[in-house]
């Protein structure tokens, strides 16, 4: 195996996005039809939203983040702020929008650990690219700026994002988009907007299903190329059990998965997004950087409670895949 020297970073990292309340319900065998009901066995409440996750998964590896955002003047703004701050996340640029709720997902889990969703955005209409502008001198000292959840943010018009990540390359740092799904299901319109916003990604992080819709292919590795002819240097698709896949102009990568038991995969993506910038920053292999996020994300949904793994952790297990080993 070929050792990996673990170096203390320095770098910090921007998040702009969605902060909400998931209610993950586990182990619903089936979604109900209309006026039936099905059970689950277990629930939890969590401080999320694409942001809350990943921003929790890179503390917890090491790196220093911040999250330009919004919540509601509720309890759960106040949960989410309270448990981001435990964390030592910046919280500075986000914003309680006064009398607002904080949005919320349902997640509906089945055994296996996929899941469907029931979403209210809430405040998050409020969202929009004044609140970013207001927070810019964030952006500009950040050394990477990732945007999320594009579609949970439904105050903030696609052509004002690509304002902002446009800004954030012409001043030299480093773009990276996971828009997440598009609950309109990807009208022409969207997929027009979207191409353009891609001119400026350095990275593209979707799942397979978002890079089908918006391609309209099936494969990853055609998906992954027509996604490259539209402006990012890497695209990275994640496949959920079956592992991920990346792109580059010299690379063509697939990684397969880490098994082990799934408790539920709200946030997996996430928080492999976490362990895919946490290698960036390193400078490592694009392989390693597919291992180790492959390697954070099993750890994360094989655990119930307590999820998000700290690095010594990853590092040990992302050595299950016999091609590199940790110096921590």
């Amino acid at each position: 195996m070929e050792n990996l020297k673990i170096k203390k970073i320095s770098s910090k990292v921007c998040i702009i996005g969605n902060l909400n309340i998931d209610l993950i319900i586990r182990n619903v065998p089936r979604l109900p039809e209309w006026g039936q009901e099905v059970l689950g066995d277990d629930y939890v409440i969590v401080s999320s939203g694409q942001s809350a996750y990943t921003a929790f998964a890179l503390r917890n590896l090491g790196i220093e983040t911040g999250i330009i955002g919004n919540v509601g003047d509720d309890l759960y703004g106040s949960k989410i702020l309270g448990e981001l701050n435990e964390k030592k996340i910046d919280t500075s640029q986000i914003e309680t929008i006064k009398n607002g709720k904080t949005g919320i997902s349902i997640a509906i889990a089945r055994p296996d650990g996929e899941r469907a969703f029931v979403s209210d955005t809430a405040c998050l209409k409020d969202f929009n690219i004044s609140l970013i502008d207001r927070h810019k001198d964030y952006i500009d000292k950040s050394d990477l700026v990732l945007m999320v959840g594009l579609f949970f943010l439904p105050g903030l018009k696609l052509q004002d994002a690509r304002t902002i990540l446009k800004h954030v390359r012409k001043i030299g740092k480093t773009t990276l988009l996971d828009t997440g799904w598009d609950p309109n299901n990807w009208q022409p319109h969207t997929l027009q907007e979207l191409s353009g916003i891609l001119h400026e990604v350095n990275i593209f992080i979707p799942n397979l299903d978002e890079a089908c819709a918006i391609t309209g292919l099936k494969d990853p590795e055609k998906a992954a190329a027509h996604l490259r002819n539209l402006g990012p240097h890497t695209v990275i698709i994640k496949l959920g059990a079956e592992g991920s896949y990346a792109l580059n102009d010299t690379e063509s990568i697939f990684t397969p998965p880490q098994k082990v038991k799934a408790f539920d995969a709200v946030g997996a993506g996430d928080v492999f997004n976490a362990g895919f910038i946490f290698s960036h920053l390193q400078n490592w292999p694009l392989k390693a950087c597919m291992q180790f996020g492959n390697s954070t994300a099993a750890l994360y949904i094989s655990k119930p409670n307590d999820r998000f793994p700290p690095l010594i952790d990853v590092a040990e297990f992302a050595k299950r895949y016999h091609t590199y080993s940790y110096d921590l």
